[in-house]
């Protein structure tokens, strides 16, 4: 049965939530005066959409990337909540912070909650403590876009709660009340980011392992079924409403570099490499980045150490949750929760935008402390009355786990600072990583350090894969551009079309880098092959003509004076 523990006064039982909410606090503070960066500034910075000016609307008929970004994702309430923050606060990142910091004290608490009703009072206290301290969870945190992450997770707690008390309360029924306020609980969770699509099943998790998983299933179930019905039809509309926005596609139409041609058995080996990585993060979170991306983490060819590891690991949480059922139900059910909040970012069923994300194992690394509290649970000594030595040597230890992790996620919120820390960091984190160096190598051109910066760019290049080299060649052209080096922009350029031939704006910049070098003729041959290739016929048959006067009036190089703005821009 569901562990016991004595009752507190009124005055107590609120001194360990606020214990728990200052130390999710005191592991994100020091990020307080953090600027936007990465994707911050690509969704709140250079898209005025969530300004204020569009209609609320919007949010829930447009996908959450805006162009000239791939439309994919659909996160309406999450765009919402932001853009309610930047009107709030006049777009200043303070606003932002603070709305995160309050989303994770509030997660923290509610984990808090919840290990309370499942583990003996100090195990959840100390669950809840290296839940709220986790460097993990510094990324969701950091960034206003991870509120999403924070959102969902939540949503999940307060589910989980609202559905033990009533499941374990007079008749165990569930009425028409609880269901709707699971339902509505669901929709903000499905609305705020996609995996909060599967959070009925961490109930049904719960209902396994939790509750009676001894007695008959058969009654259990068609008690439940209308209101797991309702979820799943809640679930089937938002589907079919995210497939309209997203113009009939569920996933979206980008893929992560390293998925990028890989079937289900390739997914799945890519998978099993990547196994190891979240347990690394979710038990040992020392060593944290910001990318992943190739060759960081490449795609599997065969079956080898890295993935033979990897099945280990899950074979062994199957196992384990398994014999853990009756005996130790909290572990099975942190097992069952890990691997629930998994599925998505697993890229096993269907291929996504990341192969690791440290704010994705945001939601599983709440399984994960259930895991750990429930083998602390049951260890030997936990079963006998606590001896003063031993339990002031426990609570020594907690405490020392718990700041040491506060210190390092405090220190970690420090790589989100602003733009250049960002990609310094990024940088030495990620070297294998060619966006971390492609990265680095514009903060270096923006700093005046031309040749540092080419030699960044070169090792790029050596990193990225063939098919995304263009975008490091087309990075280059606009630094070379802005320092008026037209012609070794040039090169730049057409190389970039080489490897990827149907970029219209990238032969669009390599005519007007033609047009200013004074070579006519060839800006003429790339206008006429953009319009072969279905081009803008106003854009191109202008740069056309003015290409043909020029070298009909024989106006010398240089003659022709052109302001090449950012590429994309």
């Amino acid at each position: 049965g569901p562990p016991q523990t004595r009752p507190e006064g009124s005055g107590a039982a609120w001194v360990w939530p606020l214990a728990v909410a200052a130390v999710a606090l005191a592991a994100s503070v020091t990020g307080l005066r953090n600027d936007l960066v990465q994707d911050d500034v690509s969704l709140l910075v250079e898209s005025d959409r969530l300004h204020g000016a569009a209609p609320w609307r919007d949010f829930f008929t447009k996908p959450y990337w805006p162009p000239p970004h791939s439309p994919d994702l659909y996160r309406p309430l999450t765009s919402l909540l932001l853009a309610v923050e930047w009107v709030v606060g006049a777009g200043a990142p303070l606003g932002f912070r603070i709305a995160s910091y309050l989303l994770y004290a509030a997660v923290a608490v509610g984990v808090l909650g919840l290990a309370r009703r499942i583990l003996p009072g100090g195990i959840a206290r100390a669950v809840a403590l290296i839940f709220a301290a986790h460097p993990l969870h510094v990324e969701a945190v950091a960034l206003a876009v991870g509120q999403s992450e924070l959102i969902v997770g939540l949503c999940a707690v307060l589910m989980t709660v609202r559905y033990l008390d009533c499941r374990r309360t007079g008749t165990g029924e569930l009425g028409a009340g609880d269901w709707g306020l699971l339902a509505l609980l669901y929709l903000v969770a499905a609305l705020s980011k996609e995996h909060g699509l599967l959070l009925p099943g961490l109930l049904i998790a719960a209902e396994l392992t939790l509750l009676h998983p001894a007695g008959r299933l058969g009654p259990r179930i068609r008690r439940l079924v209308p209101g797991y019905a309702l979820l799943a039809s809640l679930a089937g509309l938002l589907l079919l409403v995210r497939a309209v926005v997203l113009g009939g596609s569920v996933t979206g139409t980008f893929t992560a570099s390293a998925l990028q041609g890989l079937d289900f058995p390739g997914r799945a080996l890519t998978m099993l490499a990547v196994v190891p990585h979240w347990t690394r993060l979710l038990l040992w979170p020392i060593q944290l980045q910001a990318d992943y991306s190739p060759r960081e983490i490449v795609a599997s060819t065969g079956f080898g150490p890295a993935e033979g590891l990897g099945l280990g690991l899950i074979l062994g949480a199957v196992v384990a949750a398994w014999l853990a059922r009756r005996k130790a139900p909290t572990l099975a059910f942190g097992v069952l929760w890990a691997g629930i909040a998994l599925l998505p970012v697993s890229n096993i069923l269907v291929p996504t935008g990341i192969v690791l994300a440290e704010r994705a194992l945001f939601l599983p690394s709440m399984g994960c402390v259930l895991v750990v509290g429930g083998l602390l649970a049951v260890l030997p000594r936990w079963r006998r009355p606590p001896q003063p030595v031993p339990a002031i040597a426990s609570r020594t230890l907690l405490a020392g786990v718990v700041v040491a992790l506060a210190v390092r996620s405090a220190e970690r919120q420090r790589v989100w600072r602003n733009d250049a820390e960002f990609r310094t960091r990024g940088v030495a984190d990620a070297p294998r990583s060619w966006r971390t160096q492609l990265s680095y190598a514009s903060l270096l051109f923006e700093s005046r350090r031309r040749d540092s910066a080419l030699e960044r760019y070169r090792r790029a290049l050596e990193l990225a894969p063939p098919a995304e080299r263009w975008r490091v060649r087309n990075d280059l052209a606009e630094h070379l551009f802005a320092e008026g080096e037209n012609g070794p922009a040039v090169e730049a350029l057409r190389a970039s079309l080489r490897e990827s031939p149907e970029q219209e704006t990238t032969r669009h910049y390599l005519v007007l880098g033609l047009l200013a070098l004074g070579a006519y003729r060839e800006a003429a041959e790339q206008a006429d092959s953009a319009l072969a290739r279905g081009a803008s016929p106003a854009l191109f048959g202008e740069l056309r003509a003015l290409a043909d006067s020029a070298r009909l009036l024989g106006v010398p190089p240089g003659g022709i004076r052109i302001r090449v703005r950012p590429m994309g821009k």
